[in-house]
């Protein structure tokens, strides 16, 4: 079946993109000049926009340029005769038929006159065009698109030629990624763009303005801004959604949430429970899966999620407050409690080679059952004038977790022969308590030759733990035993930034300036940490007898000082319709790192001292044209990758009988020498951009595991340091929005490929292993009209290791097919589907089905009153699997997720605006 999918996946793509070929040649292209009806001069930046005359689509829009002229192209024959729409503050619109030739040409339109008009106030709020340019920002009237009376933001988008808003919640316009997207110059709740485009209504917008993103840099691809400006009499409102559902299986859904703004105030009260796995880790996800817009709670990355672990009940309850005192003055507050109980069933199958001719398989269960509570507090304090801009950060955080364990264990030869069972019960008791509170100190104003940043962070954790296990191995004599941990830790982070620009000017050169940026990083951490391992004395019923082998008490201090200067010299070259540029950077690092931990464990004494020395260069070539921009960046950097603590001195605990990690005081940090090529391509016309990103890395001092296999399957692992082998990575990205038949079709391609080589001991021994990982997500997403849309998606993973022990291939092949129908009228239908193949060598195959279903039927004169049913994992298979490959190892996990139910709930939309 999934072969079939696959098949059938791959011809559509292939059609689809041959299809786009030969299309081309069905288009045609408009051109022509404006100018002005008396002096007949050129008019710049007129909006010429091309519509359907049998029913007023928009199907293109462009504008003229300095020299009046303008070039429409890839324009669908669609209908017998086109209307061309000329607008421009001050002018009068100028409306043309033209009629569709017989064969796909050019056409040449000559010079069009507008006149210009007395009353421009008048004109201006009557007869607005659907686009147009005001200097560098572009602007959306809402009111020039044929939208339903219930419509959102989103839904005029998506009737904008050239925006395209993708599956994975990415906007872009003209082939460019919109980073934010605003109200009113400020985040709306949060900084989801679902939360404004799926909630706010259509007619209450006044305009959309697009524009370059202010923090745009000549070193990294441009982005945008949306700013959504609501009309005068609707910048106060109120949304939200009360809701209940029933389900099967006990299966419950209950939603509270009212959200209230005006000019200076945001407010977001919210309460939520379910048990149907639907999990929001903050307020702004949770306001995100909440919208207005029909199925906007079961889309992507919203759950209930094909990978969502275990059978979850979770509850939230919260508030979001965010006030702007005055032009200065902003302030937001975000209070929060949640409560998540979980029950997962895991199965694990590992395959280990350990020797020639030696292997040893590994099968598992575990049952998991764990409750976590958490309440935080999160706030900011902003203050900014024309120069500076000053944030205040500070969060607390309380939590409590409680897990429960089963774990049975059993370990056989390539015979069969048991060699040993391990039984755990386990119960764990945690609980935390984290504050932070730092700042960040901005230069807005850098227009002068020095620019100042700094920032500060103090994070201070309390965490206590106990934890009680009763252990079983094969023929040995149980174990019970209690663990308490107590930790205490300080974190302080300071960054400073001095960046001096246009330095050594030569003259006569066109080019950016030269700029010496200075940073200087500064971390400091400190650690108190006292652990007692304590086995049950039958003779006094209590835990007193004393494990000395992982009881002790620590005090860890390091710190980390990263001074770096990096100098960088720009040149542009203006050239009609655009400019070349070019980028150069150079810098050098230092990194200095000193560890000393104080314990009465003579195993985890230390006292440890680095110095690094990190050079890095790029070099940056971007080519911006009317219609185009290109890039390509060269770079190398030096990288080092300091060992974790538990790496140097962890300690070796006999009476686990599971894995048991070696301290290595003589570990150095992993030096990684890296170089990488990217480039960038954008083509506003087509609306595609695609993006290629290459990287080969060299390592000194590599880490590798040593491993040692005891015979009943214990395992004794340590990090030691190797001669250094290579790496390699390579990042695709491509995204292509065009009109197909008079209807949107968005295409995306993500490609990976990951491999190199290191080493690995096994028992001792030396092996390499070489490694390559390749994965393919494409998706195509087509609207074949207003009221019917449809997505499909897929995936392919390969996975390879091979070393002297052990040769192992897995794969994994998924598509999906999403499918959305709004009819009849007031009715919205979401399907998806999903079938995934899994097949690794030495295990069987697997094959999943899923498939989940909504109906949404909305009532009342705005459509605020909704039922919906639901059904899922309507095949009943849900079950999450994933493979893993490693040296000497094959491992597959198996983990229960959400099975069979049918719910029905009622929902009411309280909308004010």
């Amino acid at each position: 079946m999934i072969r079939c999918l696959v098949v059938f996946f791959l011809c559509l793509w292939s059609s689809l993109s041959g299809y786009g070929q030969s299309n081309a040649e069905k288009q045609i292209l408009i051109r022509g000049r404006v100018v002005d009806s008396v002096g007949h001069e050129p008019i710049a930046s007129a909006t010429v926009s091309i519509y359907q005359k049998g029913n007023g689509k928009l199907l293109k829009y462009g504008f003229t340029n300095n020299r009046g002229n303008f070039n429409l192209t890839e324009i669908p024959l669609v209908d017998s005769v086109y209307q061309l729409r000329l607008s421009h503050i001050g002018y009068g619109t100028v409306e043309v038929d033209v009629n569709r030739p017989p064969t796909p040409t050019d056409i040449v339109m000559g010079d069009i006159q507008m006149a210009s008009v007395s009353n421009l106030l008048a004109e201006v709020a009557v007869n607005r065009p659907p686009i147009m340019m005001d200097q560098d920002t572009l602007i959306i009237n809402p009111e020039a698109f044929d939208l339903q009376p219930n419509a959102v933001v989103e839904d005029l988008l998506t009737k904008v030629p050239g925006v395209a808003i993708w599956g994975d919640g990415v906007i872009t316009v003209n082939g460019k990624k919109v980073d934010r997207v605003l109200v009113e110059g400020k985040p709306f709740f949060g900084a989801n763009p679902a939360i404004a485009t799926r909630n706010l209504p259509s007619d209450a917008i006044d305009k959309v303005k697009v524009y370059d993103s202010p923090t745009n840099t000549p070193e990294r691809e441009e982005s945008l801004e949306m700013d959504i400006i609501l009309k005068d009499g609707k910048k106060r409102g109120l949304f939200g959604k009360v809701s209940v559902a029933e389900g099967t299986k006990n299966h419950q859904e209950k939603t509270f949430l009212i959200n209230l703004f005006d000019p200076k105030n945001q407010l977001s009260l919210f309460a939520g429970s379910n048990n149907t796995n639907k999990i929001a880790g903050n307020a702004s996800d949770f306001l995100a899966a909440n919208v207005y817009k029909a199925g906007g709670e079961d889309l992507e990355p919203n759950t209930p999620r094909f990978d969502q672990r275990g059978l979850n009940e979770f509850s939230i309850v919260g508030t979001k407050f965010e006030r702007e005192w005055n032009d200065r003055i902003k302030t937001n507050l975000e209070l929060l409690y949640n409560d998540r109980k979980s029950e997962a069933l895991t199965d694990v199958h590992e395959i280990r080679q350990v020797g020639e001719g030696n292997v040893q398989e590994i099968v598992e269960s575990r049952q998991d059952d764990r409750n976590d509570i958490k309440q935080s507090y999160r706030g900011t304090a902003r203050y900014a004038d024309s120069k500076w801009e000053l944030r205040i950060n500070s969060y607390m955080e309380q939590s409590k977790t409680s897990l429960g364990q089963l774990h049975n264990r059993h370990v056989t030869d390539q015979s069969g022969q048991s060699l040993a069972d391990l039984y755990k019960d386990m119960h764990n008791d945690e609980q935390n308590r984290t504050g932070k509170v730092g700042f960040d100190l901005r230069q807005i104003d850098m227009l002068g030759p020095i620019k100042f940043n700094m920032s500060y962070e103090f994070e201070a954790e309390n965490r206590t733990q106990d934890q009680q296990e009763n252990i079983l191995f094969s023929h040995d004599a149980p174990i019970d035993r209690l663990k308490r941990n107590r930790q205490g830790n300080q974190l302080h982070e300071m960054e400073a930034v001095v960046g001096l620009n246009g330095l050594l000017r030569p003259l006569g050169v066109r080019h950016i300036g030269v700029s010496l940026d200075l940073r200087n990083t500064l971390t400091a951490r400190l650690l108190d940490e006292d652990q007692q391992d304590l086995f049950f004395n039958p003779a006094t019923d209590g835990y007193t007898v004393e494990n000395q082998a992982i009881s002790y008490s620590d005090r860890l201090r390091e710190i980390m000082w990263t001074p770096e200067i990096i100098a960088s010299r720009g040149f542009v070259k203006r050239i009609g319709g655009g400019s070349n540029r070019w980028n150069f950077g150079a810098g050098l690092g230092v990194e200095t790192t000193s560890r000393k931990n104080t314990s009465d464990h003579e195993l985890r004494v230390l006292d440890k001292h680095t110095l690094y020395v990190l050079p890095s260069a790029s070099a940056r070539y971007r080519q911006t044209r009317q219609l185009s921009n290109r890039s390509l960046t060269l770079a190398y950097k030096t990288l080092v990758n300091q060992p974790q603590i538990h790496q140097l001195i962890a300690l070796v605990d006999t009476t686990q009988k599971d894995f048991n990690q070696v301290g290595n005081r003589g570990l150095k940090p992993e030096e990684e020498y890296q170089f990488s090529l990217e480039y960038a391509g954008q083509h506003y016309a087509k609306n595609r951009n695609h993006r290629l990103k290459i990287t080969y890395s060299l390592y000194r001092d590599q880490y590798a595991n040593s491993s040692i296999y005891a015979p009943s399957g214990e395992r004794l692992s340590q990090t030691v340091n190797t001669a250094g082998l290579s790496s390699f990575s390579a990042i695709y990205q491509y995204r292509r929005s065009k009109m197909l038949w008079g209807s949107p079709l968005n295409i995306s391609l993500l490609s990976m490929l990951q491999g190199g080589s290191r080493y690995f001991f096994n028992n001792a021994v030396q092996h390499k292993s070489r490694r390559v990982t390749m994965s393919h997500r494409p998706e195509v997403d087509y609207a074949l009209s207003d009221r019917f849309k449809l997505g499909l998606h897929g995936s392919l993973s390969t996975y390879w290791t091979a070393s002297g022990l052990t040769n192992r291939t897995s794969h994994s092949a998924s598509v999906g097919l999403d499918a959305v129908l709004t009819w009849p009228r007031r009715t919205t239908w979401i399907s998806r589907f999903q079938s995934t193949h899994f097949s690794t060598k030495g295990l069987p195959a697997e094959q999943r089905y899923l498939w989940h279903m909504d109906v949404y039927y909305r009532l009342l004169k705005k459509e605020q009153l909704e039922i919906k049913f639901s059904a899922y994992d309507m095949l009943n298979n849900n079950r999450i699997i994933q493979n893993m490959l490693r040296d000497n190892t094959v491992r597959r996990v198996t983990v229960n997720n959400i099975q069979q139910f049918f719910m029905i709930g009622l929902s009411y939309y309280p909308r004010i605006f």
